[in-house]
């Protein structure tokens, strides 16, 4: 305590309103004046609200005055601005100290857990233009095509697809796969067709259909943004159940059994590769479907 009346001026009185000061902030902070650190803080943030070190000390002050859900409300502030920076490292480390400051925050926890999903997303991301890059198809137009999944990533992220592939998995994926612009009414494949390809749906849609006679094909169900479709054709060197045409434009890989030899050489979980694509079984569902429809008088 000896120590903090050395800044009180004489006799340990503290300084008149108004007087000049030379302490800054981080020495209030230091000395334990909360309170003014806190008025100062607040009209610095008053000038300039996007002040993250003025934020990250006033989080400091409210700690040190017991006041944990605002300490915890101003980490969290900071944190959500470097997350949406792409600096999610940072943002992880922020949360972690407002748990610290707040350990009963529900919220906090449940933006961890954002935060660290979205870091994993982003390293994904970073994994497929990496293989986009590497790809053995890269040549003319590869950069347009890293900037067309750039601009459609946030489509592909919540999908089921790209949770189950591992970071080395999908760079495997784009590096093997030929990367192929589709224009609306292109026929992808027909019934019966057995060509050993597989598609992956990075953006536009696709329509299965099933064609009897000289009527109208009857639809039968639409793909999109992480759809696989041809598993069975492309995995299993089965035929294709149906007739796919594409219903809107977009970007697809397309993986033949050169490229899955490629994706699988020297992989180190070649199961966990194969089973990511196969999952969502597209087209058994499509067959079973088919079976159905053609079971009717």
């Amino acid at each position: 305590m000896a120590f903090k009346s050395w800044f009180k001026g004489s006799g340990g009185a503290e300084p008149q309103a108004g007087a000049k000061t030379d302490l800054t902030i981080e020495d209030l902070i230091v000395l334990e004046r909360y309170d003014e650190a806190e008025t100062r803080l607040k009209a610095q943030l008053r000038n300039d609200p996007d002040d993250l070190y003025a934020h990250l000390k006033l989080a400091e002050a409210y700690g040190g005055l017991g006041r944990a859900e605002a300490a915890a409300d101003q980490y969290l502030h900071v944190a959500e601005e470097y997350a949406r920076d792409g600096f999610y490292d940072k943002g992880i480390a922020l949360l972690q100290r407002a748990q610290r400051a707040n350990p009963g925050d529900e919220r906090l926890r449940l933006k961890l857990y954002a935060f660290e999903q979205a870091k994993g997303m982003e390293h994904k991301r970073n994994a497929a233009i990496e293989g986009l890059r590497q790809s053995r198809h890269a040549g003319a137009g590869s950069g347009t095509r890293v900037l067309q999944l750039q601009r459609i990533w946030h489509h592909l992220a919540p999908t089921p697809l790209l949770r189950r592939l591992s970071v080395d998995n999908l760079r495997r994926l784009f590096a093997a796969a030929e990367p192929v612009q589709l224009v609306g009414g292109h026929a992808l494949a027909g019934r019966g067709e057995a060509d050993g390809v597989l598609w992956v749906l990075l953006s536009g849609t696709v329509d299965a259909l099933l064609e009897r006679g000289a009527g109208e094909p009857t639809p039968l169900r639409s793909f999109g943004p992480g759809d696989v479709i041809g598993d069975e054709v492309g995995l299993r060197q089965g035929n294709w159940p149906a007739t796919y045409r594409v219903a809107e434009a977009g970007l697809f890989l397309r993986l033949d059994r050169s490229g899955l030899e490629h994706a699988l050489t020297g992989n180190s979980d070649p199961r966990g590769f194969l089973d990511a694509l196969r999952q969502d079984g597209n087209d058994a569902d499509i067959t079973r479907m088919v079976a159905k429809l053609e079971a009717r008088p």
